[in-house]
Order: structure tokens, then sequence, then C-alpha cells
């Protein structure tokens, strides 16, 4: 294999990216001559405007509740009266309309999820930063509760809520909803699925508001107010259809939000619990320590066992250290302290496959080859050892991920992409790395036979 600068130039510019990610906020007080900076660096943001289309993207560290401290609470869904296809639905949609309920309170970064083991179908709602269970139960609430309203006569928009008259319809009039397109338009609509008794209480609010507009609202929030453009006058409206400037993924959220008002489901909290901020930052600091006094004696251990070429194992090392701390970033996952050892984990296993490279090198070394072919030959022969264990490793964290907790899942996942990046610095990396620099150090190379 001959020297590949082209693929060199990529990992190294893979790795300056990565770092980028990487580099937390922190605050600066430059003065030099006439210039004065003081604020913040670090913390790489991508905020572009690419014709018309907006891309913005925050590289945060998501910390899980134990890390950051804060409030979770553990609610268990009643699926008695729901029918057992409907459930994941339903389910999805609680969870759903708590989120937007908690994001109307501005908590930042909250977590919330859903667990299904066997009947029992819960709710995992973490508030980093909420302290106080009272509050954070207040946020939740009861099921989301769906009305119709229409304006009084003669008013073209409301002023005050006593504009508005109930329209006597509500979630339990509806099965569902779907997105539709009206003919030669690229604007999704959202069609009502109405049960029979609500399609003819929505026909006759429509009859009489035609070209005007019905409130739809969910928790005493207006999340549409579609005009009835529709001649209604000749009879029953079948499935009839909402239309507004809406965005895909508004008219999405707008759905799931009928859909919860159509399947409420009740809740109960059956756990809660809260975590100190001082705990969480005690908890991190360790984390940081442990991980850190891990990834030195690896380093150290490759660099005693394997001379040269530890060098180069601990460049690819950190190179993978850095490229999976950017993919959490960037996705991003939510760290925990499961999670945390699930990354300290994957370094082991990324040394591993080095391990099995560089003892296969040097076998091919002590028969006689020379150092091109023997490396070539270590990579080839290591390889199938590489790709069944890290394979085998991958099918127990889709196990662990599919069946476990949430604890367990922080740390199958974590360990999961570990594992994938893992095989491409090893594989890709350490290969490149090796096959640009070998000539350099020969000589030191065959002192390992």
């Amino acid at each position: 294999m001959k020297p590949n600068r082209i693929l060199l130039l990529i990992i190294t510019l893979l790795a300056i990216l990565a770092l980028a990610i990487d580099i937390p906020t922190f605050p600066v007080n430059i003065n030099v001559g006439k210039f004065h900076y003081n604020g913040k660096i670090g913390h790489l943001n991508i905020n572009l405007n690419l014709g018309g289309a907006k891309i913005q993207k925050n590289f945060n560290t998501v910390l899980g509740l134990d890390l950051k401290g804060g409030s979770e609470i553990v609610l268990q869904a009643d699926m008695s009266k729901i029918a057992p296809s409907d459930r994941a639905q339903a389910l999805d949609s609680a969870r759903s309309v708590i989120e937007n309920r908690i994001n109307l309170y501005g908590i930042s970064e909250p977590t919330i999820y859903t667990e299904v083991t066997g009947n029992i179908y819960k709710i995992i709602v973490d508030l980093a930063g909420v302290k106080d269970l009272n509050q954070a139960k207040s946020l939740i609430g009861q099921t989301a509760k769906l009305e119709f309203y229409t304006l009084r006569p003669g008013l073209s928009s409301p002023t005050t809520a006593s504009d508005l008259i109930s329209a006597g319809i509500t979630g339990a009039d509806l099965t569902g909803a779907t997105i539709t397109y009206q003919q030669n338009s690229t604007t999704p609509s959202i069609q009502l699925l109405f049960k029979s008794e609500g399609l003819t209480k929505f026909s006759n609010i429509a009859k009489a508001n035609v070209n005007r507009p019905v409130y739809i609202v969910l928790d005493g929030q207006v999340i549409s107010n579609p005009v009835i453009n529709s001649d209604l006058a000749g009879g029953v409206v079948s499935n009839p259809v909402i239309e507004g400037n809406f965005t895909l993924d508004q008219a999405k959220q707008i759905v799931t939000q009928l859909d919860a008002g159509a399947l409420p489901v009740p809740v109960s909290i059956i756990q809660e619990s809260t975590v100190s901020a001082t705990l969480g930052e005690s908890s991190v600091k360790a984390s940081l320590i442990a991980g850190l006094i891990g990834i030195l004696i690896v380093l150290l251990f490759m660099l005693w066992n394997y001379r040269i070429l530890g060098i180069f194992a601990d460049l690819a090392l950190l190179i993978y250290a850095l490229i999976a701390f950017a993919v959490f970033k960037t996705i991003p996952i939510t760290l925990t302290l499961a999670g945390i050892a699930g990354f300290i984990l994957s370094i082991g296993m990324a040394v591993d496959a080095n391990i099995l490279i560089f003892e296969r090198t040097k076998e091919e070394l002590r028969k006689g080859k020379n150092i091109r072919p023997a490396i070539d030959l270590g990579f080839k022969r290591a390889w199938p050892s590489i790709r069944d264990s890290n394979i085998s490793s991958l099918i127990t964290t889709a196990i662990l991920y599919a069946f476990g907790t949430s604890v367990i899942r922080g740390f199958a996942l974590t360990l999961a992409i570990g594992v994938l990046v893992s095989m491409f610095t090893a594989v890709v990396v350490t290969r490149t790395i090796l096959f640009n620099f070998m000539n350099l150090f020969k000589e030191r190379i065959l002192h390992l036979v």
C-alpha cells in the first residue's frame, strides 16, 4: 500500500473539526495594545442562510439529570381503555403533549422519553435545573384537553378570551388526524378524522362559519385557527381539512397534538426524585478524572509495549476520542454516568484493535517479511478478528438498547457509537498514519521483533 497523503489530509481536517466541536466555552479577557476582547471563545456554532434555507446548529454538551441536577418524574399510562394497536401511538401522543406543555415554561433541555416493559407503559420526565418537585408536577399536569371555538358574530378576530364561543367539540369527538396536500398546493394541510357524532357537530359549526376561522385550542393554547373555506351548505362534510401556512414540521406537530386529544391517556405518578446540582457537579468531575486517568494509562501502556508503533496507536486513540465526543455533541447524545462509562469502555476496545494489528505485524516481521508487506499483512489478518468482535459488541448493545431501562440504554448507545468510531480509527486512521510515516522509523520498528 502506497502512502495516501490525501486521506491523511482528510483525517487531519476531520480531527481539527472534531476538536473545534469538542472545545468547551470559556471566558477570556485579552488586552494587547489597542486590541481589547472580553468575552467567550470556544464552542462551535453553525448559522448559515443558503438561498432562504436556514441552517442552525449548536454543539452543546447535553448532560443527563444525574450530572446536572434537577427533578425526575416517572408516570405510568393507563392503557386499559386503549386498543392494543393504538397504545404505542397513544403513549407517544401523551409524551408529545407533556413535552409541549413543559416547553411553554422555557425549561432548558428537558428530556422526556417513553419506556414499555410488557404491559407497563411509562413516560419518564427529566427536568434539569428544576429542584421543586411540586413545580415539576404542575408543569406536567393532566391529560391534554382539546377544544374547538368560534368567534362571536360580527367579529373578525378576537381581542379578549370572551370573544370566543365554545363549539361544543373536544378531542373526544376525534379519532385522529392526518397530513394531506390540497390539489396544486405544496403546503401541507391537516385532515381531521371525526367520529360520526363529532362529524355532525363540526358540520353544523362549519355551515355557520363559512370563510370564518375556527380556533383549535389545546390546553388553553391556540394551536391553529383555520378558516372554513368550503361551501358546506349542501350537507355533512366528510373528514374536513384545515389549511394554514404550515411547514411540514408544524403540521406533524399539530397532528400529534390532535392525536393526543383524540387518544387521552390517563397518567399517574409512580416515582419522583430530585438530584442536587452539587452531586451532579461532583459526578462530572469524578467521571472526567476517571476518564483521563484511564486514557493516560492506556497511552503509556501502548508506548511501553510497542514503542514507535505505540506512538501511532496513541495518536489514533486521541483522534478517536475527539471524533467520538464530537459525534455525541452533534447528534446530540444526553450524557449520563452510564453513558460516560460506555464511552470509557469503548476506548479500551479501540486499543484492542491496534494490539491485534501490531501483534500480527510482529509475527510477519519474525517470519522475515519486509516492513511494508508485514504491516499490510498485519492489518489484513487482524481485520476478521476486529470485525467479528466489534459486530458481537454491536449486537449486544442493540439488545441492551431494545430491552434495557433508560440507564442501560445510555450505556448501550455511547458504547455502540464508540465501537463504530473505533473500527474507523483502527483500520483507517492508524493504517493511514502508519503507511505515511513508517519510512522515518523503519529501523526502530524492526527492534520490536
